[in-house]
């Protein structure tokens, strides 16, 4: 398994020798591999844990077990507790895709510019490839998962789940078990305990074919999609709006791939655009009626001007105006949806890093200008050492972050500049260099 794993790093660059990498940890089977293959191959490894709070006890043990096994073998561990149950409720969203936002969202504050490993295997992307027939996904849906994605990498992407348990059984390290994994009523582990199963006694080489077919799709889709990047970049107007006719004369294939690559320029997020939706946006490319329209997910619209194509947003959010602040700070924000916390640490208090709480050099601070705001043109961070400052219009638009949240988040700066900013992480200049420290937590409601 350790050679399998080797290759796959080496075949798609995941990493290079002695590159530290944040490891995704559930306590399960699958992650309790990846974190010991890495560290036997020569790899720094930290771990991240996301306790869900959606299964009682089990998710506390699952915990405690991170905690037990990261002291064991000396391994740097950071642990988010989230009520998944209550956000999902909050956000209007399923359980299952609340999660999945939360946990990346956490894994990438936690990470701070590094690697981020997740443990998926050749099963899972098997799995995936299967479930996704059965929706009627593109080239994209069944290329399955892709070997890395932005900062994060899958090791153990070509790595069979029974490969995963005999490594343990060698290594005598245990693991905890979901108890959810073994319930039929979801989908997945119904193609897992059924479909699966059976594909294999007739093509016991399914997994591997999968993986060898997604290869082959990536690369078409990957062709396919640079044909629509110049076709969108052919068709950009210079007032925020795209001419129709370089998509209308486009292959279907392209246009459709330049039409969402379109909406995700805009701020929308691509996970609730749906086939119904492209077509929709299609169609309004003919549409001649200066007044056509098309409503989109998350208050967009699109709009047929003539010759042009604009996208719209049709709600505003309540304006947040800045606010100075002064250490202490204590206190509720913009209407209620954001609370700030500022203070300074004694001399020698331990500051325990969590998401969005961060520890800033006092020296590195103008207190007569510091303030809480929203971003503005021209904002940069710079978030590791050995990382180049970026703008954080950017940043956001690299995390996913849809358009409607990036002028939302709260951003902390002073005359010099942005020393943080929410769900996203600290200046690397203001990180503490020995002198005075202020503790700087930021929650939204």
């Amino acid at each position: 398994m350790l050679q399998t794993v080797g290759r796959t790093i080496a075949a798609h660059a995941m990493l290079v020798p002695g590159e530290t990498v944040l490891v995704a940890l559930s306590g399960g089977a699958d992650s309790v591999a990846l974190l010991l293959a890495l560290r036997e191959l020569g790899y720094p490894v930290r771990a991240f844990h996301l306790n869900h709070c959606l299964r009682g006890a089990e998710s506390d043990r699952d915990e405690a077990f991170c905690r037990a096994l990261c002291t064991r073998l000396g391994v740097e561990l950071t642990v988010e507790r989230v009520d998944v149950a209550a956000a999902a409720r909050q956000q209007g969203l399923g359980v299952e895709e609340t999660a999945r936002r939360i946990r990346y969202a956490r894994l990438h504050a936690a990470a701070q510019g590094a690697k981020i490993a997740t443990a998926h295997t050749a099963d899972d992307n098997l799995e995936t490839v299967l479930f996704h027939l059965a929706r009627g996904a593109g080239t994209r849906g069944l290329a399955g998962i892709p070997p890395v994605r932005g900062q994060v990498v899958r090791p153990l992407i070509d790595v069979g789940r029974a490969q995963v348990e005999a490594y343990l059984a060698e290594n005598g390290q245990d693991y905890v078990t979901d108890s959810t994994n073994a319930d039929d009523a979801y989908t997945r582990n119904r193609i897992r305990h059924t479909v699966v199963p059976a594909l294999r006694d007739m093509l016991p080489g399914a997994a591997q074919a999968a993986r060898r077919s997604g290869e082959l799709l990536r690369q078409d889709e990957d062709c396919l999609d640079g044909l629509a990047r110049d076709c969108l970049a052919q068709a950009a107007r210079d007032d925020d709006a795209w001419d129709t006719a370089p998509l209308r004369q486009a292959h279907p294939a392209v246009r459709s791939r330049a039409l969402r690559r379109l909406l995700a320029q805009g701020g929308m997020p691509l996970r609730d655009v749906t086939v119904q939706h492209i077509a929709a946006l299609d169609a309004l490319l003919d549409n001649e009626s200066p007044s056509a329209r098309v409503d989109l997910p998350h208050a967009f619209a699109a709009c047929r001007e003539y010759g042009a194509l604009r996208l719209t947003h049709r709600q505003a959010g309540p304006e947040r105006s800045p606010v100075p602040l002064s250490v202490p700070f204590d206190g509720v924000i913009w209407d209620g949806s954001v609370r700030l916390t500022l203070r300074r640490l004694e001399k020698n208090e331990v500051f325990y890093k969590t998401f969005n709480t961060f520890c800033a050099d006092c020296g590195t601070i103008d207190f007569a200008s510091l303030c809480v705001r929203t971003r503005r043109t021209g904002d940069r961070i710079r978030l590791t050492e050995k990382g180049g400052s970026r703008t954080l219009k950017k940043l956001l638009i690299d995390r996913k972050v849809p358009r409607d949240r990036r002028d939302e988040l709260a951003v902390i700066a002073d005359r010099n500049g942005v020393i943080a900013v929410q769900d996203i992480g600290m200046d690397w200049a203001r990180r503490p260099q020995g002198g005075a420290r202020i503790q700087i937590k930021i929650e939204g409601y």
